[in-house]
């Protein structure tokens, strides 16, 4: 099982700086390979099993990335049923913290999303929004195998990384 959200967090500088600069060296060349950079950063810094980046600025296309095949069939399922954490993050502009998949709140919110997620493997989600000035630009789906939340200092660093990879996608798209 990937995921180590019961032990205390700690993240080498250096790697944590290099997964920065990583993601605005890609937000440059566009928002396909900004979002697989964040996720990318997010398995490997966060520890949790799969990372899903969304990109739906208004009047544009959405964009997709996944870690791995699973969250990739995970999120697209979830834009094609219209339900989903990262659908509710990205409409309030808000973080969905840390929900255990097998909640009566995850089954009554996203139904359709909950048992694929299940069935998949995972047991935890949360989805913090890709801000721009003007509200939520997209989200970032963390998932995990491990039945609870991720910690408040993953949290925090993921919402980070959310928000550089935003800060560094959308000028060049306003462009």
């Amino acid at each position: 099982m990937r995921g180590v959200p019961y032990e205390p967090y700690q993240v080498d500088s250096e790697r944590l700086a290099t997964a920065f600069v990583e993601v605005a060296d890609a937000a440059v060349r566009g928002g396909a390979q900004a979002l697989g950079v964040l996720v990318g950063s997010c398995v490997s810094l966060l520890g949790v099993a799969s990372a899903v980046a969304v990109l739906n600025p208004p009047a544009t296309r959405v964009e997709v990335a996944a870690s791995d095949p699973r969250g990739l069939r995970l999120e697209r399922a979830a834009l094609t049923w219209g339900e989903g954490p990262g659908l509710d993050c990205r409409s309030s502009a808000t973080a969905i913290s840390g929900v255990p998949l097998a909640h009566p709140y995850a089954r009554a919110n996203w139904p359709s999303y909950t048992a694929m997620a299940r069935s998949m493997g995972f047991a935890c989600v949360v989805a913090v929004p890709l801000r721009a000035s003007d509200g939520a630009v997209g989200s970032l789906s963390l998932l995990s195998e491990l039945p609870g939340p991720i910690g408040a200092e993953r949290l925090r660093l993921g919402q980070h990384l959310a928000d550089a990879t935003a800060l560094g996608v959308l000028p060049r798209r306003r462009a």
